[in-house]
């Protein structure tokens, strides 16, 4: 804002200026001028600015305030900057040393890390100075919760200082020296008598994966927002098969902005400092399968609902991620809207919604059919396309005549954004329903790890809906799948320690104990979604639990379960090829 006015005090200049300033100075990587126009039009609304001639003019009142204002500008990105980094400690340098290919795959998710305090001005490592020097040169689990208690004002509940300490463990800072006492590690007490940040740093790469991994991925020329990070960290936890939380990714990105790995550009966006380039090459990080990164071919918008991934597309590159990437450039190709058309089409397909793409003169672009049986119904298609940013200017009359022609109540409206103007008109129609090409993207590619019934995809297609509210709503949906699996994991974890505790024999716990060590690791959940996870894992398609009454027992490790779990979806893939080639053979022979 006050850097906009004071490009503004010499003179001045057209909203495309201002976006190229904020590109080229301060690393702004936004796609239109839109950012710019909220951003103009509130100094407008407050006498800061004027707008005529295609213009903005800083006014006086402007340049009063702007004298009395303070700027910033992000440090420069210091491509060339050569940095020394200090030795490392024995302790931290031989956990380093251990991290091959296949030490990296075996570092923890970090899946679900708190660490209490402010994330700004050192504060994160403070709060994990102040922790880990708790367990100096021991702590109970009873002081730890009353040490984290006492010291942060946020974290008052018990499960909240729990998972500050389980944190602490899945960082590599502290580790048990019995049962009920904890201890810090080697490497955390050598970081502590050294007070490195990067010592931390290396510690946590050690311990947990997508932490140095993510210096890389910030380091691009095309630089990846939170949202992408978070998306594409499931290239880098080959044991865990999805993304983590957005939750998950910040508090990597807060530690590492601590230790001065990375600076923030704006609410979503980093970028990786010299120091942190430096950092990154002194540490051996894991090599992912890159399928995301690869890109598609323009022959993925032939893929059709139902083919074979095997028979479609490279081996290497998912065919969800090969759609999205597909529907993603084709909304940016203007010359060639058909392109789109038939992008649009093919994503509904996979996401349960078969249809065929129609285009020409005076007819639909395309449509697909919601919905099964008697219940089904058809959804046009209107697809825009806009090499460089909103939609304008698109008339939307002869829609409704679009429509009868195909038997549809509802028509999409997809693209890569719309202009105010005509996205308030669009959402204010009640057979309109209006779709960023950037949401029916992360929909498609987390349709491989996180699918949802049509039921749940209904506030993609439903007109009631705003395109801003969509997202949210099917979030939702995405959260609860992810809860769920982390609560199957979680009883799954309770029930092996219960089996290996050698005071308990038979490892046998009833409901209420497992509802109780539940609300020890932070889970709040009632009793009946906790009875049908638990019934979910004694099915005899899982089979990893036991139930008797209303006790279980664990028969099968973490590991194996999710073996078992993932082995689902393998065996139905195989059934499915099983079931077209048979049913080819049988019209073959009735041919």
């Amino acid at each position: 804002m006050g850097e906009a006015m004071d490009a503004l005090s010499s003179g001045p200049r057209t909203h495309d200026q201002l976006l190229e300033l904020a590109r080229e100075e301060f690393d702004l990587q936004w796609d239109t001028a839109a950012p710019v126009r909220d951003r103009t039009g509130w100094l407008a609304v407050t006498g800061m600015v004027d707008l005529f001639d295609r213009q903005v003019h800083l006014t006086e009142a402007g340049r009063r305030v702007l004298a009395a204002i303070e700027l910033g500008k992000p440090d420069p990105d210091e491509t060339d900057t050569v940095v020394q980094l200090a030795p490392t400690p024995g302790a931290i340098a031989r956990l380093v040393e251990q991290l091959d290919q296949s030490g990296l795959r075996e570092r923890a998710d970090g899946a679900n890390l708190y660490i209490p305090g402010v994330a700004a001005n050192g504060g994160v490592l403070d709060a994990l100075q102040v922790l880990t020097e708790a367990a100096i040169p021991s702590i109970s689990d009873a002081d730890f919760v009353r040490s984290v208690q006492s010291t942060f004002p946020k974290a008052q509940t018990v499960a909240t200082a729990r998972t500050a300490k389980d944190t602490l463990k899945a960082l590599g800072l502290i580790q048990r020296t019995s049962s009920e006492s904890w201890t810090v590690t080697p490497a955390a007490l050598a970081w502590v008598e050294s007070g490195e940040p990067l010592d931390l740093a290396r510690t946590v790469h050690s311990a947990i994966a997508f932490f140095g991994e993510v210096l890389g991925e910030l380091d691009q020329t095309v630089r990846p927002t939170t949202g992408t990070l978070t998306e594409r960290s499931s290239l880098y936890l080959p044991n865990r098969g999805k993304p983590l939380s957005r939750s998950a990714v910040n508090t990597r990105l807060n530690l590492l902005d601590a230790c001065g790995l990375v600076t923030r550009l704006s609410q979503t966006t980093y970028r990786t400092t010299a120091l942190g380039r430096a950092f990154k090459e002194s540490l051996p990080c894991f090599q992912p399968n890159d399928a995301a990164g690869l890109a598609p071919s323009d022959g993925a918008t032939e893929i059709h609902h139902g083919d074979s991934p095997s028979g479609t597309t490279h081996p290497a590159i998912s065919l969800g991620s090969h759609i999205a990437a597909v529907l993603e450039d084709a909304a940016r190709d203007s010359a060639n809207p058909k392109r789109l058309e038939k992008a649009v089409v093919v994503a509904l397909g996979y996401l349960g919604m078969p249809g065929q793409h129609v285009g020409g003169p005076g007819a639909v672009d395309g449509h697909v059919r919601f919905g099964v049986g008697t219940d089904s119904r058809i959804l046009a298609i209107e697809a825009k396309t806009s090499a460089t940013g909103p939609v304008r200017d698109q008339p939307l009359f002869g829609l409704s005549e679009h429509r009868v022609r195909v038997g549809a109540h509802i028509h999409l409206l997809v693209g890569p954004g719309f202009e105010r103007r005509m996205l308030k008109e669009a959402d204010d129609h009640p057979a309109i329903a209006v779709i960023d090409t950037g949401l029916m993207a992360e929909v498609v590619r987390r349709q491989e790890q996180t699918p949802l019934t049509l039921t749940q995809l209904a506030p993609l297609v439903d007109p009631a809906l705003k395109a801003a509210q969509r997202g949210d709503a099917l979030r939702g949906y995405w959260e609860a799948q992810d809860m769920r699996s982390r609560l199957e994991y979680a009883l799954v974890d309770i029930l092996n320690a219960e089996a290996e505790d050698p005071l308990e024999e038979g490892g046998w716990l009833d409901l209420t104990s497992i509802r109780r060590e539940l609300r020890t690791r932070g889970y709040r959940v009632d009793e009946g979604t906790v009875v049908e996870a638990l019934e979910f894992l004694t099915s005899s398609r899982i089979g990893v639990l036991q139930r008797s009454e209303q006790r279980y027992r664990c028969t099968a490790s973490v590991h194996t379960t999710g073996q078992r779990i993932r082995a689902l979806g393998y065996q139905w893939t195989a059934a499915t090829e099983l079931h077209q080639q048979t049913r080819s053979g049988d019209e073959a022979a009735h041919a």
